[in-house]
């Protein structure tokens, strides 16, 4: 359906101040449950009014915003829901859901959303929550058999919803592309179980697998799969019924579904990677359904005029359940917080091989936008609908709204002094969002921010990130506020409570970054990297080409060069033939690895097949001739193989193969992942 009226049209008779739903904020650790609940119905109490009064065409603004976003995209169509003062006030599809047939996309054509999936599942988890099924606080093994790991102690349910149940960020069981080799969920968690790296609570990071937990919980307490369990609970009682958790697709939703476009790959007809850990992300969904639970969260449990959830779980849904610190923005239950112009906002993004989605709901002003792509680039596409929506409808963000704020005339703070803790402060701090234990550990931590932080002359920290460089003054110890803009980060203790271990960004309550120090640096591995090819590269090109050459000089026919008594005769042969042999395999693994990745990238990262489990044979027999080679290093010094210089030369070697094993097994790539 498509309804279009006019912002005035909508907001005419509502009063210009609001009163903030659901914004008492909990502290960390608090249980919200117990909180006084905030109760509005729609007709008792008045909403906000948006920034302009309602001036401008609400639908021509969002055409605007999404038509442009398309241009230039691999992404070819978008849906869009808007609900604006409670009531489903737009939704409406743009561009072609699939290229070859020329469809065009509707509000009725599904998408896949990711991660848009977490708040949707929360939501079914809250309900659980208000009936007393399922206490938030109690350790998720009371409920859940699944082999979990608690050896750094037990995780709770209101751990898992807000990140900070201590999990690695890891790939593994994530996208998986055989339909058969899908798992129930209670297998899933058992056989792509993640590690948990940190005590529980000590810093978010962002987890599907912890949300995949979670989603378990779900299905335990309503004695039913998942993806039944979560639509008996939420999308069939709120009407959301072309949305589905279920994989593969039905074939109505299959049909009807969106064609994905990722890199190099078009997936039509619900063929695309699925979800492992379908908590996490596997939801389908259309812009129509969306409305309807944009509505549940900003009528307090009404959808179309019916009651769907008590205004109590709607209340507990949005208050914060967890922060790292008071003067920044946390986490609800299954929404991230953010601040723009003094409102407070809620919003989830997701993102899959194939599609983008956002989803954002102001309970303060009865506002809620969702859009969804069908391209791996929808999410720069989203991020600027997203922001011309917001500056459109909500106050500046930079308008003074902040009561904290003390801007001089050219609206930036100035340091006054130097901050405290000032000499703990600086050094390098990456996102927490990276694996541990699982073979992608290289490949996340790559991808992970990193932010370079100093302390200048002036009193002001400076903080670096790729080519972006920001200053912030500290307005209480160890919290900052960027001198040209609102937006604050803070640092934080680790587990001894005195060292400065994490640094905490307002604009992602959901991740923590970690000081980098010691063996986790970067520049160390890099390094050691360039070191150990030096050493290996000579062995292997460098003893071929000196006996080539030494056998041209001394004449040696060919019947002598490949005597193989020669081997057993002159030892200091075979430990040069067994220090090259291992150089070649543990340099043909990474590039055998890089190309098996390149071919298969979600089975590679996520579920490796048979082989790419086959390929760690490489290292494996690489160390064995590494452990010889080192043998035999201690053996030319003792025996007097060669001169000096070629005795140091093959320490050199063995040294430069004892590094590249280390690296593999810092990398977990010496042994294949089981």
């Amino acid at each position: 359906m498509t309804q279009s009226p006019t912002r005035r049209r909508f907001l005419a008779g509502v009063a210009a101040t609001a009163a903030a739903t659901g914004s008492a904020a909990a502290g960390a650790g608090a249980d919200p449950i117990d909180a006084e609940p905030t109760d509005r119905a729609p007709d008792d109490e008045p909403r906000g009014a948006l920034q302009d009064g309602g001036d401008t065409d609400l639908e021509s603004l969002v055409d605007d915003l999404v038509e442009s976003s398309l241009e230039g995209r691999t992404a070819s169509g978008a849906t869009v829901a808007v609900v604006a003062d409670g009531e489903v006030a737009l939704t409406k599809g743009y561009g072609v859901a699939d290229r070859d047939e020329e469809t065009a996309v509707d509000a009725t054509t599904p998408f896949r959303v990711g991660s848009v999936s977490k708040p949707v599942v929360a939501t079914a988890l809250m309900a659980r929550i208000q009936r007393g099924d399922i206490d938030p606080q109690a350790p998720v093994s009371d409920y859940l058999d699944a082999g979990l790991d608690d050896t750094v102690g037990p995780a709770t349910l209101a751990d898992l919803v807000t990140h900070r149940a201590g999990y690695e960020m890891s790939n593994e069981g994530l996208w998986i592309t055989d339909a058969d080799a899908l798992r129930p969920l209670p297998d899933a968690l058992r056989t792509w179980s993640h590690a948990r790296v940190r005590p529980p609570g000590e810093a978010p990071a962002y987890s599907n697998y912890g949300y995949a937990v979670a989603g378990g919980v779900l299905g335990v307490v309503a004695d039913a799969p998942f993806h039944e369990a979560v639509a008996a609970d939420l999308l069939d009682p709120v009407g959301m019924t072309a949305s589905s958790f279920r994989q593969p697709l039905p074939d109505s939703l299959a049909e009807a579904h969106a064609t994905g476009y990722g890199p190099g790959a078009a997936y039509a007809d619900g063929e695309f990677p699925y979800v492992g850990l379908a908590p996490a992300g596997a939801l389908s969904t259309t812009a129509d359904d969306m409305a309807r639970f944009m509505q549940l969260h900003l009528n307090d449990g009404v959808v179309d005029g019916e009651r769907v959830l008590a205004p109590e779980t709607v209340a507990a849904c949005q208050r914060q359940w967890a922060t790292a610190h008071e003067r920044l923005p946390g986490i609800a239950f299954g929404f991230v917080e953010s601040d723009y112009g003094g409102v407070r906002t809620l919003r989830h993004s997701g993102g899959t091989p194939a599609f983008y989605s956002d989803l954002l709901v102001v309970p303060e002003r009865g506002l809620g936008l969702f859009v969804a792509y069908n391209g791996a680039d929808g999410g720069t596409a989203a991020r600027d609908v997203l922001e011309g929506f917001r500056s459109e409808l909500l106050p500046d963000p930079d308008s003074g709204s902040n009561p904290d704020r003390n801007s001089g005339d050219e609206g930036t703070r100035s340091p006054d002094g130097q901050p405290a803790r000032a000499g703990d402060l600086g050094g390098t701090y990456r996102s927490l969002r990276h694996s541990s234990h699982w073979h992608d550990r290289v490949t996340t931590t790559l991808q992970a921010d990193t932010v370079e932080v100093t302390v200048a002359d002036d009193g002001a920290l400076v903080t670096t990130g790729g080519s972006v460089t920001r200053r912030w003054v500290e307005i209480e110890p160890l919290v900052f506020e960027r001198v040209d803009g609102s937006e604050r980060l803070a640092f934080d203790t680790g587990a001894d409570g005195e060292a400065i271990e994490y640094l905490h960004r307002g604009a992602n309550p959901t991740t923590a970054y970690g000081r980098v120090e010691g063996v986790d640096r970067l520049s160390l591995h890099a390094a050691l990297t360039v070191l150990s090819l030096v050493g290996l590269l000579s062995a292997v090109f460098g003893w071929p080409t000196a006996t080539a050459i030494g056998w041209f000089r001394s004449g040696d026919d060919a019947d002598a060069a490949a005597d193989t008594r020669r081997w057993t005769d002159r030892p200091a042969t075979l430990a040069r033939v067994v220090a090259a042999g291992a150089a070649v395999a543990v340099l043909a693994f990474p590039v055998a690895a890089l190309i098996h990745l390149a071919a298969t990238p979600f089975a590679v990262l996520s579920a490796p097949p048979p082989t790419f489990v086959a390929l760690f044979a490489l290292p494996i027999l690489g160390l064995v001739g590494t452990l010889a080679a080192l043998g035999f290093a201690v053996r030319a010094w003792t025996a007097g193989y060669w001169g000096r210089f070629g005795r140091l030369h093959y320490t050199l070697v063995a040294g430069s193969l004892a590094v590249a094993c280390w690296l593999l097994w810092f990398w977990n790539l010496l042994v294949p992942p089981l």
